[in-house]
């Protein structure tokens, strides 16, 4: 199987139009990156935990007033369309980010996101063989600021929510990015510094997660992920969180030798 057979278009912006056209183009879509052109030519990826990095910084401005420029990550590879399945999970792993597939590292025909390398594979074992057994988690209670840097420090796009020992709820870099982006646009800049201490996670967070067993069939997970677009399955034992699953640690178990 050649990157070319696995490839898909590239959702696109523009580095010149506005972070909120971003965010609604990534909602229509079902996405989470942009290409980001300038005339033409590839300027960059613009990715919702940019967008959550980036609007949790500029504190008086509206998402419809900030350039899509401002949020722009180099967070990319080229490859070419004649590659092999291997080598592109091996450019993911290393690399991180999008594939950009280009005979010419300039016309992109496509690229391939975690979602192609897991909708092509076929994973054996089980949860246990690929969680994380010490995920970083966060209490309802937790103010939205916090979650923020958890992610840009951990880089992670993702966080359990956890009360009492259980897992109440998930919160996401989308979540985050929305978040911002909504209060920017609903309170006056006067206001926001005092305001903003008052949003916290439960206010945001997803409640009722898909969950899954240590013992439940990697291939079930993956379908999980790939079907209902879930990048965080927690994984519980006796109902208590021992782990968690995510895309980024299902592209890593990939083998590639």
């Amino acid at each position: 199987m050649q990157v070319r057979d696995i490839m898909v278009d590239a959702p696109t912006i523009s580095k010149a139009d506005k972070i909120s056209h971003a965010l609604e183009i990534m909602d229509k879509k079902k996405t989470r990156r942009l290409l980001v052109l300038n005339n033409g030519a590839v300027a960059g990826i613009l990715t919702m935990r940019s967008l959550a990095k980036e609007l949790g910084t500029q504190r008086t401005k509206p998402a419809s007033s900030l350039p899509v420029v401002t949020a722009v990550t180099d967070s990319y590879t080229f490859i070419e369309p004649t590659e092999d399945f291997t080598d592109a999970v091996k450019l993911l792993k290393e690399k991180g980010g999008v594939l950009l597939v280009s005979r010419n590292e300039e016309d992109v025909m496509g690229w391939i996101t975690p979602m192609e390398i897991l909708s092509n594979y076929k994973f054996e074992g089980t949860a246990k063989d690929v969680m994380s057994t010490t995920p970083i988690s966060i209490h309802p209670t937790d103010r939205l600021v916090h979650a923020r840097r958890l992610m840009i420090e951990n880089n992670i796009g993702r966080l359990p929510v956890i009360e009492g020992g259980k897992v109440v709820g998930v919160i996401s870099e989308k979540d985050v990015a929305i978040a911002f982006q909504e209060f920017k646009d609903s309170v006056p800049d006067k206001y926001q510094d005092a305001r903003l201490k008052e949003i916290v996670i439960s206010d945001i967070m997803k409640t009722n997660p898909i969950t899954a067993a240590p013992d439940t069939p990697l291939s079930e997970i993956a379908d999980i992920v790939i079907n209902k677009d879930v990048g965080i399955i927690p994984i519980i034992d006796n109902g208590s969180l021992v782990g968690i699953v995510t895309r980024r640690r299902l592209i890593k178990s990939i083998k590639t030798e």
